[in-house]
């Protein structure tokens, strides 16, 4: 039957569309995620666009959530990278009506390109080489990244982005807003212990198990999630619901990326498993020993001799299914 002016559901505008938010205009909605929505703004007189994500509404009275948020924003100001994207400011505006929450929010530079997640659907599996200049770059700025003191700790496609910026394929990480900074804490920087907090097809161990002994090895595990994924076309580790992927993340070795992509070099396949060890200590030390052995598979695999991979893989054909 068809719908009558009476049975057509009500469109609420979107109130931040139109506003002025310090020297931009927001114009239009880009995406909304569990904690904010990202919209798209440019000054209105010289045309500058930026990228404008704001904090929902049932957030912004949490005081937790919005030193989260901000922390974000320090992080990646404190980073300083190509390869990150750039804050250019941030701040809190005081609520349109006495019964309204309060505005929280922060500016970044918008991003015109093509997130990994989409290449991968568009063109996966990639060619090695494609996927090795990609993995290099995110590399390099998570390298600077833990040099600072700052985990991103959710690094997933979704939040890698390319770009044509002197280059094909250039990168531009985004989303550091669960970014860890390392060393001594404040009590409200520590993640309590049994929170699982994460993108579940791309964390670590130790984050499924909600340890609060989260350190710059959970983006190297990351990384080799990202990575197989290029390379495969597909994640290691897929479930029906969250805890499956959780479970299969803390006890069940990969598959051999090779199996599913024959065309991957030994060496370069074995750089990937080194990542996915289930153990910390078992992972590259340093995003700086990853970031080596990307630019080099032969030579870094063939420098560490036996014993480079200390966890079991999988490596019969019949589990590609």
């Amino acid at each position: 039957m068809a719908e009558t002016a009476e049975t057509q559901p009500t469109i609420v505008a979107d109130p931040i569309i139109g506003r002025a938010i310090g020297n931009y205009v927001v114009r239009r909605l880009l995406g909304q995620g569990g904690m904010g929505s990202v919209y798209f703004a440019e000054h209105p007189t010289i045309g500058k666009r930026v990228a404008l994500k704001v904090l929902h509404a049932e957030f912004s009275v949490q005081p937790e959530i919005v030193n989260r948020f901000f922390n974000e924003a320090k992080s990646v100001n404190d980073i300083q990278h190509p390869n990150i994207v750039d804050i250019i400011d941030f701040g809190t505006l005081p609520p349109i009506s006495p019964n309204d929450p309060p505005f929280v929010y922060f500016f970044m530079e918008y991003i015109e390109g093509t997130s990994v997640t989409d290449l991968i659907a568009r063109e996966g599996p990639l060619p090695p080489a494609r996927a090795q200049a990609i993995a290099l770059q995110i590399a390099d700025a998570l390298a600077t990244s833990h040099r600072k003191g700052i985990v991103h700790r959710d690094l997933k496609a979704d939040n890698v982005m390319l770009v044509s910026r002197g280059q094909h394929d250039f990168v531009k990480l985004l989303d550091f807003g669960i970014a860890k900074m390392t060393g001594p804490a404040t009590s409200s920087q520590r993640t309590r212990t049994g929170i699982v907090m994460g993108t579940p097809q791309y964390m670590s161990p130790e984050q499924c198990e909600g340890r609060s002994t989260i350190d710059h090895r959970t983006d190297i595990y990351a990384l080799g999630i990202l990575l197989y994924q290029m390379l495969t076309g597909r994640v290691p580790f897929v479930g029906a619901n969250f805890g499956e992927v959780l479970v299969q993340q803390m006890a069940i070795p990969p598959l051999a990326p090779s199996l599913l992509a024959p065309q991957i070099s030994p060496h370069l396949e074995q750089v990937v498993l080194k990542a996915l060890e289930k153990q910390q200590e078992h992972r590259y030390a340093r995003m700086d020993d990853m970031l080596l052995a990307l630019r080099d598979p032969v030579q870094y695999v063939e420098a560490q001799g036996p014993g480079f991979l200390v966890s079991p893989v999988l490596r019969d054909p019949a589990l590609t299914g």
